[in-house]
């Protein structure tokens, strides 16, 4: 088998196990392993957003099926999203990699700490959905999205569980629907463009499907504080390596 799409499988099932686990973070590991494979920054980000997309969408089916996914929040955030989408794609062209990269690592870290930090705090399972916070993280994720290539699950599971009475389990679920929306969109674009590799797409998508399935199967045994921190100190060691990559590799 030709070591692209065997790499490339791997790379998929990572994205996909850690999508069906928390609904994020897949992207945020992909993108570092795919500059790894010594593709071009704006490659591996279109690349990215192609199987962090169909991924996300093989992973909120079923999920959907078991009524987990709360289409109002969702919709609210990937209608959002979308637009956000070209924009990021165009300032990434415009901003310096290193700032951009640094400045996104910092972002992360942040994430990481307020989701560690509502993981000590009991859910109560109530409250009124927010609807003009959740536009406005929607369009920043949609900005993410563009920038980097990542699903912006990392912004999207905190905003559902700040913003809406959604569980942690449900939160999860809506952010793979919102992240197949935002990021199919960006792709889109992206293809507009671009011929990306066939065999590292198709081995992206069958290790992902695989993946996030095994994540979703996992996902309903684990306790949402266990989820909650395995994504934040996922969000960390992912960050820094990010970095710590860029950097010593002199961008």
């Amino acid at each position: 088998m030709d070591l692209l799409l065997l790499e490339a499988l791997g790379i998929g099932a990572i994205l996909g196990l850690l999508l069906g686990l928390t609904g994020s973070g897949g992207s945020l590991v992909a993108l570092p392993l795919l500059l790894s494979l010594h593709l071009p920054l704006r490659d591996a980000i279109g690349v990215s957003l192609g199987a962090v997309a169909l991924t996300a969408l093989i992973g909120a089916v079923p999920r959907a099926r078991l009524g987990q996914v709360a289409w109002r929040p969702a919709l609210l955030l990937a209608v959002a999203g979308l637009p956000g989408n070209a924009v990021g794609q165009w300032l990434g062209r415009q901003i310096p990699e290193l700032l951009l990269i640094l400045g996104f690592c910092a972002l992360v870290l942040w994430s990481a700490w307020r989701m560690w930090r509502s993981s000590c705090q009991v859910r109560s399972g109530s409250g009124p959905l927010r609807s003009i916070p959740l536009v406005l993280i929607g369009l920043a994720v949609g900005v993410f999205s563009g920038l980097m290539g990542v699903g912006g699950g990392f912004m999207v599971v905190p905003a559902l569980l700040a913003f809406t009475p959604l569980s942690m389990l449900a939160a999860s679920a809506t952010s793979l629907a919102v992240i197949a929306l935002v990021s199919g969109g960006g792709f889109a674009l992206y293809l507009s463009g671009a011929n990306p590799s066939l065999a590292l797409l198709a081995g992206l998508t069958l290790g992902g499907a695989g993946g996030v399935l095994g994540g979703n199967a996992l996902a309903q045994r684990l306790g949402g504080q266990t989820l909650q921190r395995l994504f934040a100190l996922m969000l960390v060691a992912v960050s820094l390596s990010l970095a710590v990559q860029k950097i010593s590799a002199g961008v």
